[in-house]
C-alpha cells in the first residue's frame, strides 16, 4: 500500500511531485541519484575558480545572492578575484534587507565584507511584503508554477529579475556542505586528543548495520510538527529514523556524496532554476557543483578539515580573512514571511486542501496564528491555498514531473 511518504501531493498543481508527508509536515526528506563527479587533481578553491570563470563568460549579467554570510562572502571574494585577474565584468551582488525585522540583519558584516573586497557594483533591495507567503507575487508564481520548495521562494524574486538573460548565483548548499556534518566535530576531538570516549561511541554507532542504526534513530525520533496525526507522526518518525540511519556517513567523502544527493536540496534548485528561467537566466550554486565536490572530497581526506570554519579557512583563507570565516552568529529571516496576506488566509481556512489522516486542521491553524510560525508550517499554508484557488477554478493543471536541476 502506498503511503503518505510516497503519494504525490493532489491537492493542486504539483510540478515537484512533493509527496503528502512532504506536505503535510513541511519537510523534504530522501535522496535522489547524485551528478557523476569528475576526475581532476584540482584543489576545491582552483575548481571554485574555474566555475567562476565559465559563469563569468557565459554572456550576460552576473548576479551574486549576497547575505553577509559565510558561504555568500566566499563566494563574492572567489569571482571578484576571478573577474578582477582575468577581465572578466564584475558580478552584481544583490542584498536583501527587511529594516522592519531586526533578527534579518546583516548590515555590519554585509558592509564589512563589501569594504574588504572593494565591492564596486552592489544593489540593495527592500522586498517588503513582496515576500508574503501568500502576498501578491507568492500567488501570482503559484499559480503560474505550482507547489515550489522551500515556500519562501518569492523572496529571491528581486534576484532573479537582476539577472535577466544572465546568471543568479546562490551559496545555496554551502550549510549542508560545511555545516550538517555531525562528524566533523568527532573527527577534530580525535585529533587532539579529547573525549575519546565520545569518539569511540559515536564511530560504533556508525559501524552498526543499517536496521540497527535504524532501530536506535528510531527511539530518538521527534516530529515537532504538533499538527500532525497520529498516523501522519509515526510516518514521520519512520521517515527521521531513516534519514539519520542511511544519511549521516562518518567519512568526508560519504558525507559530500550524500549532501549532493539530498532531495531538499534537489527540488530547491529545481525551482530556482523553474523561476530564473522565467526572466531568460540560469541558475548556479557552485559550492554543490560536482567539480568543486570532488576537490573537497580529495583534498579532506577520509576524516576532513573539522568544524566549519576550519573547513572553510583551508579552503577560501586565501581570499578571505579568518575573522569573516569564523563568525559564528547568523540571521534569521521566520518574521517576514508572514505578511498579512498569509495571516488572513489562516484566519479563514475551512480545513479543505490538507488531508486529514495526516493533518489537524485546528492544530495547525492554531501553529499559523502563533507571533512566528514553526518554518515548517509554511509549506502547507501555501497548499492548502493552492487547493482552495483549485476548488474555486477545476481547470488547473496538475503540473509534471521534474526534470534535471540546472547545475
Amino acid at each position: 500500500m502506498i503511503g503518505p511518504l510516497d503519494r504525490p501531493w493532489s491537492g493542486g498543481p504539483n510540478p515537484l511531485w512533493l509527496t503528502e508527508l512532504d506536505v503535510a509536515t513541511g519537510m523534504v526528506l530522501g535522496s535522489v541519484a547524485p551528478e557523476p563527479w569528475p576526475e581532476s587533481g584540482d584543489d576545491p578553491l582552483a575548481a571554485l575558480e574555474r566555475e567562476a570563470r565559465e559563469l563569468l563568460g557565459g554572456g550576460g549579467r552576473c548576479v551574486l545572492a549576497f547575505s553577509g554570510g559565510r558561504d555568500s562572502s566566499a563566494l563574492l571574494a572567489v569571482f571578484l578575484r576571478v573577474a578582477r585577474r582575468e577581465g572578466f565584468d564584475e558580478p552584481a551582488a544583490v542584498t536583501a534587507r527587511w529594516p522592519e525585522d531586526p533578527d534579518s540583519d546583516e548590515r555590519e558584516w554585509q558592509e564589512h565584507v563589501a569594504r574588504r573586497l572593494g565591492l564596486r557594483d552592489w544593489e540593495i533591495v527592500n522586498p517588503g511584503a513582496d515576500v508574503d507567503l501568500l502576498g501578491e507575487r507568492s500567488t501570482r508564481l503559484l499559480t503560474e508554477l505550482g507547489l515550489l520548495w522551500p515556500a519562501p521562494f518569492a523572496a529571491l524574486w528581486t534576484m532573479v529579475e537582476a539577472a535577466r538573460d544572465g546568471v543568479l548565483v546562490t551559496g545555496e548548499g554551502g550549510d549542508e556542505v560545511f555545516a550538517h556534518w555531525s562528524f566533523s566535530r568527532v573527527w577534530s576531538q580525535l585529533k587532539r586528543g579529547r573525549a575519546l570516549r565520545h569518539v569511540a561511541r559515536a564511530l560504533g554507532y556508525a559501524a552498526l548495520p543499517s536496521p540497527l542504526r535504524r532501530r536506535r534513530a528510531l527511539g530518538r525520533a521527534q516530529p515537532y510538527q504538533s499538527w500532525l496525526t497520529d498516523e501522519a507522526r509515526h510516518a514521520q518518525r519512520l521517515a527521521l529514523a531513516e534519514e539519520e540511519a542511511i544519511g549521516e556517513r562518518p567519512w568526508w567523502p560519504g558525507h559530500l556524496r550524500e549532501t549532493a544527493s539530498g532531495r531538499s536540496l534537489w527540488l530547491s534548485r529545481r525551482s530556482m532554476a523553474s523561476l530564473c528561467a522565467r526572466r531568460g537566466a540560469r541558475f548556479a550554486t557552485p559550492l554543490v557543483a560536482p567539480s568543486f565536490l570532488a576537490a573537497l572530497a580529495r583534498r579532506g581526506g577520509r576524516t576532513g578539515w573539522g568544524d566549519r570554519t576550519e573547513a572553510m579557512t583551508a579552503v577560501f583563507g586565501p581570499v578571505l580573512d579568518r575573522e569573516i570565516l569564523g563568525r559564528s552568529t547568523k540571521a534569521t529571516f521566520g518574521t517576514v514571511f508572514w505578511g498579512p496576506a498569509s495571516r488572513a488566509f489562516a484566519e479563514e481556512w475551512d480545513g479543505v486542501g490538507l488531508d486529514p489522516r495526516w493533518v489537524d486542521p485546528d492544530a495547525l491553524r492554531a501553529a499559523w496564528k502563533e507571533p512566528t510560525p514553526t518554518y515548517g508550517t509554511a509549506l502547507p499554508l501555501q497548499a492548502a491555498w493552492l487547493a482552495a484557488r483549485r476548488r474555486r477554478e477545476p481547470g488547473i493543471a496538475q503540473g509534471h514531473p521534474p526534470g534535471e536541476p540546472t547545475p
